[in-house]
This record gives C-alpha cells, sequence and structure tokens, in this order.
C-alpha cells in the first residue's frame, strides 16, 4: 500500500453549460481542488479511457478563468 498518500472523494457534476465539474475533497471534507472541463474535453477523456488501449493518455492543460461561472464562488470571489 502506498505511504503518505491521503484518501480523495471525487465529485463530479454536469454544469447548465453542459461542461463537467470535478471538485477533489481530503478525506475530512475539505476541498482540495476544483476543475471545469469543458464538455468535448470529457467526452474525448472518456473515449480514450473507455476505448482507448492500455496505456493510451490524453493531455489538456486549462487556465484559471474567474469569469467562469461553472466555478464556485469561493474560488473565483464574489
Amino acid at each position: 500500500m502506498a505511504i503518505n498518500i491521503p484518501g480523495v472523494t471525487v465529485i463530479a457534476t454536469k454544469m447548465a453549460s453542459g461542461n463537467v465539474q470535478l471538485v477533489f475533497q481530503n478525506p475530512n471534507g475539505g476541498v482540495r481542488y476544483c476543475v471545469v472541463i469543458p464538455a468535448a474535453d470529457f467526452t474525448s477523456f472518456n473515449t480514450t479511457v473507455n476505448g482507448g488501449a492500455t496505456g493510451a493518455n490524453l493531455t489538456r492543460t486549462y487556465g484559471q478563468d474567474a469569469n467562469n461561472t461553472d466555478y464556485p464562488t469561493e474560488y473565483v470571489g464574489s
């Protein structure tokens, strides 16, 4: 078993925009990280994971976007 790798809860929410918000929480429920993945990218990830060969991967990079309404207000300021 891995040492010093904390447990995590992942909450996936489909937003009104069609994008997918992923919130990662620590074992005590505190939010550690939040990302919003565009719907088309999420579909690509799903296709790669479910239809790709072992070792297939897909990389996307997302910048901060304080104007994205798909993020909770505690991340972008209100």
